[in-house]
């Protein structure tokens, strides 16, 4: 046990240090367990709970995970339940009732930021042998920190998003240097399944830094093209069985969002973006608002170094430099 603690100790406080972060933000907001206060803010509270209220009830015998007549003449819950309950750590309110559902929310919240902070230095320590076990630690919290996630944790769903991109990049940098495809398949395959709103968005990213990966050293990486585009489409095909229902259930109940016909937004300006790499610069989370991307000085400044370092390629700067442009 001492043996297994020593090697892996490093693991558990990378989960830790971002759950005990997060406990002392919301003890400053009067929230902890059961309190007054409630964790429960925006669509969490007019939406998210409601599902998470079903689906106990459902746990407990009391309805069905396909279909419920519990709004207006029924509707689909099994389509719906892949966006408001897209989560492995959603059966955990089996454990919860109406009373006390705010205290699910908040139990689940904390272990999602520890998860994200865990997967994170776990793809560090298998994609960056050498670099020094504090600055993993230091950057797996900044990534389970960054702005994103702490302004948006009132819909605790995307959360789960963000414990798997860093396990999918490892699985992918394995797939293009090792051939190994299991990782890569398996946590891309989940992502879809839960979160079908994330997960083209996610599809779309890893085009592009599929590019930025194989520019280390094109021809050698090159013959991973055929393994990259089957493994994505069989992830895509796997994760079917939820995303064909919702998608059938979105052509009849979807809304549609206003064409986008500009780059920013009429509140923004073009520098905005730079004041967003600050901490504590927030506007809203509403339509309109900048986008949230502060992940911390620190892999800001290493960001800004990378472009200046003289041993790796100049069309190895292009390519990435192309890719944050998008």
């Amino acid at each position: 046990m001492k043996s297994f603690f020593k090697t892996y100790w490093t693991y558990f406080v990378s989960f830790i240090i971002p759950l005990v972060i997060m406990t002392g933000v919301y003890l400053t907001q009067g929230i902890y367990w059961n309190s007054d206060a409630s964790p429960l803010l925006g669509d969490g509270f007019h939406q998210y709970v409601i599902f998470d209220v079903a689906l106990r009830n459902i746990l407990h015998g009391n309805g069905s995970l396909f279909y419920t007549f519990t709004s207006g003449l029924g509707l689909n819950f099994y389509a719906l339940s892949s966006y408001y309950l897209g989560s492995f750590l959603s059966p955990i309110v089996y454990f919860f009732n109406l009373s006390n559902m705010p205290d699910a929310v908040y139990l689940t919240t904390l272990l999602k930021f520890g998860l994200i902070g865990l997967s994170t230095f776990f793809s560090l320590t298998r994609l960056f042998k050498d670099i020094p076990k504090f600055l993993k630690l230091a950057l797996s919290t900044s990534y389970a920190l960054m702005s994103f996630t702490v302004s948006q944790l009132e819909i605790k769903t995307w959360l789960d998003v963000f414990i798997l991109i860093p396990l999918i990049i490892t699985g992918l940098h394995l797939l293009i240097t090792q051939k190994k495809r299991l990782l890569y398949f398996t946590s891309l395959s989940i992502l879809f399944i839960q979160n079908y709103y994330f997960g083209y968005m996610t599809a779309l990213f890893l085009i592009f830094w599929y590019l930025c990966q194989i520019s280390w050293d094109f021809k050698t990486r090159k013959s991973s093209f055929l393994d990259f585009v089957v493994t994505s489409f069989l992830a895509g095909m796997a994760s079917l069985i939820m995303t064909l229902p919702t998608l059938f259930d979105l052509q009849t109940h979807g809304e549609k969002l206003t064409a986008i016909t500009k780059l920013k937004t009429d509140s923004s300006w073009y520098l905005d973006i730079f004041a967003k790499q600050f901490i504590g610069s927030f506007d809203t989370t509403k339509y309109g608002s900048i986008p949230m991307i502060f992940v911390g000085l620190l892999p800001f400044i290493l960001t800004i170094l990378f472009f200046t370092i003289k041993s790796i390629r100049f069309h190895v700067k292009l390519t990435y430099a192309i890719f944050f442009t998008f």
